[in-house]
């Protein structure tokens, strides 16, 4: 079994980990996807958040913070991978994911239920 969610919409991050852990069998997997608050993109939406509806009530969060709160639900394994390393308005292809996280804007994490 598979959840794929985001975070930054739930008002509880933590519980809504720790309910996913739960429901998933052993082995399964969680793929969670999410802009880094700490990128600049990041960044600029924290900025400008106020003033666009949909980001509104969005709550923001750095991929170490993500990373803990997996941890603290029981998720193991986890796999990382970023893209939009570079501003938007430079952007004119699709750039491909690569390992890792902290220089993408865009973070996309897989972690397991053990």
């Amino acid at each position: 079994m598979l959840i794929v969610t985001t975070i930054c919409f739930v008002d509880d991050a933590t519980a809504m980990l720790k309910e996913a852990h739960r429901v998933l069998k052993p082995g399964g997997a969680l793929v969670i996807g999410f802009i880094d608050r700490t990128s600049d993109l990041g960044q600029y939406y924290l900025a400008h958040q106020a003033e666009n509806i949909f980001y509104r009530g969005t709550k923001f969060y750095a991929a170490d913070e993500v990373e803990q709160v997996l941890r603290d639900a029981g998720f193991t394994d986890a796999i990382w991978v970023q893209t939009l390393s570079k501003p938007l308005e430079e952007t004119r292809d699709i750039e491909p994911m690569r390992a890792g996280r902290g220089q993408g804007a865009f973070v996309v994490v897989k972690a397991k239920r053990s």
